[in-house]
């Protein structure tokens, strides 16, 4: 029996479907299952609003769209059990992905205009998109959580979705490691590090280039670096780096950084601009494309700012989460020397 709410359902290949009724349209657009660890799905940015039994595909999608803030849901084909969340492009689980579907809503419009957006567009027909996470909330167009969003940083640029925190100025993430999800090999070429790789879900690098797209579109921004711990009690430590910028790619994207401080009870010191391994003004540099002359990217097993030293760096968060060497696994030295232990690292572009 059709509800009245959603008195026509209009069935377009396997890609999408509308529910349609007098006031309301909700387009569902197809996206991807991907496998992650199960203790991956319980990070913030992946928890789901709520879940029930349905009796069909059909009825999860009525059943996210009379949920105001459901953009995004799962549906098991075998269990009819329904899954909605508030944002996010994809759907991750540690279950068989074969029995799971997933769609994202595109909008949910009336006659006049769009009343619920994907998260990070905005305007009265959802014409309009963010920079950055930072842009979303002095703009006051996304709820103040985390949540992934999808921000533009060049206006001919590609569209991308990030992790974003939208308070305390709004914050981009632009490198998320996490050992309960998948491990993601940071040792890549110049090209992936300058275009992103990983997924938004799990670990991930944004990219340079994007990078660069943000901190030149007219705002400030500090460098946020935040280290948690293996104990899980102990709250995290964050440091700022309150001048930082980057070069573009063909000055291969040099780094401008300074002025640390740390704000959190335990502190691990400064690995990046402490005198004598000071990183600034230095070009990044990758296995293929190699600025250190030391074989730094292919000791630590990942791209940075690497010192034209044979000391490197003495931060390796681009490392192997595992490395059979000390310079290869993923550490931060304090200003003692001693070597810091992670379950979590973050970099993240928070405004000035």
């Amino acid at each position: 029996m059709v509800s009245s709410v959603f008195p026509l359902l209009y069935l377009s290949s396997q890609c999408y479907f509308i529910l349609v009724s007098a006031s309301l349209n909700s387009k569902y657009i197809k996206t991807r299952v991907f496998e992650e660890d199960k203790f991956c799905l319980k990070d913030s940015f992946n928890i789901r609003k709520t879940s029930r039994k349905t009796d069909s595909l059909i009825e999860c999608g009525k059943f996210c769209s009379s949920i105001d803030d459901c953009r995004r849901f799962m549906f098991d084909k075998e269990t009819n059990f329904c899954s909605v969340f508030e944002s996010g492009e994809n759907c991750i689980t540690d279950e068989k992905i074969a029995n799971k579907v997933c769609y994202r809503q595109e909008s949910t419009c009336n006659e006049v205009n769009c009343t619920r957006c994907p998260i990070g567009y905005y305007g009265d027909q959802c014409q309009h998109i963010i920079q950055d996470c930072s842009d979303g909330y002095t703009g006051s167009v996304a709820p103040v959580k985390n949540l992934l969003s999808y921000i533009q940083p060049s206006i001919h640029g590609p569209i991308l979705e990030v992790k974003c925190t939208f308070n305390c100025g709004g914050v981009t993430y632009i490198q998320y490691r996490k050992l309960n999800c998948r491990e993601l090999d940071f040792n890549r070429t110049m090209d992936e590090y300058a275009n992103g790789f990983g997924y938004i879900h799990g670990s991930y690098w944004l990219g340079l280039e994007h990078v660069y797209n943000i901190l030149h579109n007219g705002n400030q921004f500090a460098l946020e670096v935040v280290y948690v711990f293996n104990d899980k009690l102990m709250s995290p430590a964050r440091g700022y780096y309150y001048d930082f910028n980057i070069s573009n790619r063909s000055d291969n994207y040099r780094i401008d950084i300074k002025s640390y401080v740390e704000y959190t009870a335990k502190s691990i010191g400064d690995s990046l601009t402490q005198s004598g391994y000071n990183i600034n003004g230095r070009p990044f540099s990758t296995y293929d494309q190699d600025f250190s002359n030391y074989d730094c990217p292919g000791r630590f097993h990942g791209g940075w700012w690497y010192l034209d030293d044979q000391v490197c760096s003495r931060a390796n968060i681009n490392g192997q989460r595992y490395g059979t060497t000390f310079e290869s696994s993923w550490h931060w030295l304090d200003n003692l020397g001693n070597r810091t232990l992670f379950y979590d690292t973050q970099l993240k572009l928070r405004q000035k």
